[in-house]
């Protein structure tokens, strides 16, 4: 019992398998979200709900289940989960999406929207899939800062600039000298002025002094 229990939660060793498990959970989201979607296009056109919420979820199901399966053999094609780069994702995201979408638009749609369905969700599996990339681009390069930087990024175009506390801590220095040279700066600007002041008076008795006249009070 314990092995039959070990050995369920080992991952397949077939590579087929570790495609096609996911791919058909995937299909069943999509054959879920495309019944509600369905069903809610058939209530808003008064027309029958369970026809469109039926053919709905035919048609997403297929969609989501090929897109899905064609991506995971695409990239174990290309290349191992290891050695995979955000453009390997994008372009078996772009070719998946191209091959499911003319399939659907083939079987489904008819012959003539074979090529307009490939191209279109050619277009929004490799935009998404990039959109996805971007997004976990910026906590891959916090989480590896000390890795050498070999390639590109979207992390690259964003303002923001990832510190350590050695060089905020250096920043800061810099700064308390700056404040410290313009404090001694006005200190002696200030004695300046005091010795100007004090020696005013004086200056102004020995003038008269010597013009003959008494010091004014």
């Amino acid at each position: 019992m314990a092995q039959a229990s070990s050995d369920a939660r080992k991952p397949y060793q077939d590579p087929m398998m570790a495609v096609l498990e996911p791919a058909l959970k995937v299909g069943a989201f999509s054959g879920a979200a495309g019944f509600l979607i369905g069903g809610t296009a058939g209530i808003v056109r008064s027309a029958t709900p369970s026809l469109f919420a039926t053919a709905s979820a035919i048609q997403c199901t297929f969609l989501g289940t090929t897109y899905w399966a064609s991506r995971g053999f695409v990239l174990q094609a290309w290349s191992t989960p290891v050695q995979q780069t955000p453009n390997d994702r994008v372009k078996a995201s772009a070719v998946a999406g191209g091959l499911s979408g003319g399939l659907t638009g083939l079987l489904f749609r008819g012959r003539s929207n074979a090529i307009p369905g490939t191209l279109v969700m050619a277009l929004l599996a490799g935009a998404g899939q990039g959109t996805v990339n971007w997004w976990q681009s910026p906590k891959a390069i916090v989480a590896e800062t000390d890795k050498p930087k070999t390639s590109w990024s979207w992390a690259d175009l964003l303002p923001v600039k990832h510190m350590t506390n050695e060089e905020y801590a250096e920043i800061l220095r810099e700064k308390l000298l700056k404040v410290d040279v313009e404090i001694s700066i006005l200190d002696d600007k200030m004695a300046a002025l005091k010795v100007q002041q004090a020696s005013g008076p004086a200056r102004s008795e020995t003038e008269q002094a010597k013009a003959g006249r008494p010091p004014t009070e």
